[in-house]
């Protein structure tokens, strides 16, 4: 990593650098999702569709703990190369490391064990447990490179290498792509192999994550020395990173509240369009998590070498782009929505009502970008209070409001619109927080 470029060269190329390597691999690890969901559409109907999104809570907890560790030590390692102190990076990778291999092993054996119960506490029905079951198992089983792929892709991007970070997620798309066609289509294995064609690609990503890291190749350096539990340097991982974590439980929490509400309201098909919207959805946010991840070693950098002015430009950059893409995003949507859907495999009769429900589902776009960057702000300058009131007023508390209280008054409607819904009320969130940092900062001046 060369600091001095980063933190004086053209700040337009540095941001580009770092952003566009950023958003090409949240892009394919989007795909890769989405090719999933294509597949398992194809491959076993609706059926499938809803057992997958039936599974994806629990799912969520390992990605969780893994961004835990990845953005919370991310942003710390960031921070500590603006200020040139190395050897607390090197102590951060290496505490890193050992706890998510432990972790991995609890996981691994803890998943399987329990399989029946949490399967049938997520909702599935005699329909859909087989496939439920079938994803959530292998998934499960291999928990250690899940968790490792997704901490070591910040991490790798921390360090100053984002191109390797967009190669890791790109392997494992790849590897996946080709997997989900044989597993899936030509040897009808359903969910099962889509987790088997997921599993691969994360092993594909883990493994290239760290080689990078074990064999000397990287800034930032594993020492066997450090290869140990630093409680205080997890504590500090924690503050950070809990943000991270919280905002993908609460995208579990949110699936299974909504998968409830959906089988009271609605049905299987119900559940299925809800699968589809949620794919849809993602490869914006997605972008939006791209920029923003990007962007947050960046900040960490500046903010560390106390080069405030340009870290603030930074921002504003980010924040522009974002709002621009989610204009083209949403009008691609409802001119180009229809055809997308329908590789999904869903019914031909319920093509329409798919497709006015996942243009509903997504209406509050443009304003999903200006809060993940926000909150990817906050986190990397350690201010860890406003990054959990951007990001888990958003994701936790709103989402899961609207989906309880909308579908009283409007049935299986209501949490196609408990989206947008949330979407917007996260704005004025933003802004009391905005408000409250600015009155703060003025009241300490005045002191």
């Amino acid at each position: 990593m060369n600091i001095e470029h980063i933190l004086n060269g053209n700040l337009f190329k540095v941001w580009s650098k770092f952003v566009s390597a950023s958003v090409i691999g949240v892009i394919l690890n989007t795909i890769y999702t989405m090719v999933d969901g294509i597949f398992v559409g194809q491959g076993t109907g609706e059926a499938g569709l809803a057992g997958v999104n039936l599974a994806w809570p629990a799912v969520t907890v390992i990605l969780g703990i893994g961004l835990l560790f990845g953005s919370g030590a991310s942003s710390l390692i960031s921070i500590c190369l603006g200020s040139h102190d190395k050897e607390r990076a090197e102590r951060l990778l290496g505490t890193v490391l050992k706890s998510l291999l432990i972790i991995g092993v609890g996981l691994m054996i803890l998943g399987p064990l329990f399989a029946n119960p949490i399967i049938k506490f997520l909702g599935a029905t005699e329909e859909t447990f087989g496939y439920t079951k079938d994803y959530f198992i292998v998934i499960y089983l291999m928990a250690i490179p899940y968790l490792l792929a997704n901490a070591l892709n910040p991490l790798v991007r921390a360090d100053g290498n984002p191109h390797l970070s967009m190669l890791m997620v790109g392997a494992g798309a790849i590897g996946n792509i080709i997997l989900d066609w044989l597993f899936v289509i030509e040897l009808g294995m359903g969910t099962l192999g889509a987790a088997l064609a997921t599993g691969a690609g994360v092993i594909f990503s883990t493994i290239i994550g760290l080689w990078y890291f074990l064999s000397g190749k990287s800034h930032v350096k594993f020492h066997k020395k450090y290869f140990k539990i630093d409680k205080k340097l997890l504590k500090d991982i924690f503050k950070i990173g809990f943000v991270s974590f919280m905002i993908q439980i609460s995208i579990g929490v949110v699936i299974l509240v909504q998968n409830v509400i959906l089988y009271q309201y609605g049905n299987t098909a119900d559940i299925a369009i809800f699968c589809v919207t949620g794919y849809v959805i993602s490869l914006y946010t997605q972008l939006c998590v791209g920029m923003s991840q990007g962007m947050q070693p960046l900040i960490g950098c500046h903010y560390g070498a106390n080069q405030i002015k340009r870290m603030h430009k930074l921002l504003q950059i980010t924040l522009i782009a974002s709002v621009m893409t989610s204009i083209v995003a949403l009008l691609a949507l409802i001119f180009y929505g229809e055809y997308f859907i329908r590789l999904y495999g869903i019914a031909e009769n319920l093509l329409d009502l798919a497709y006015n429900r996942t243009i509903t589902f997504c209406l509050g776009i443009p304003f999903i970008g200006i809060v993940y960057t926000m909150g990817a702000y906050y986190q990397a300058l350690n201010r860890n209070i406003e990054a959990n009131i951007v990001s888990i007023g958003r994701s936790f508390v709103l989402q899961i409001l609207f989906s309880l209280t909308l579908p009283i008054f409007m049935g299986v409607e209501g949490v196609f619109y408990a989206q947008p819904f949330s979407d917007i009320g996260s704005i004025f969130i933003l802004i009391g927080v905005m408000l409250y940092c600015h009155m703060k900062a003025k009241n300490k001046k005045v002191a």
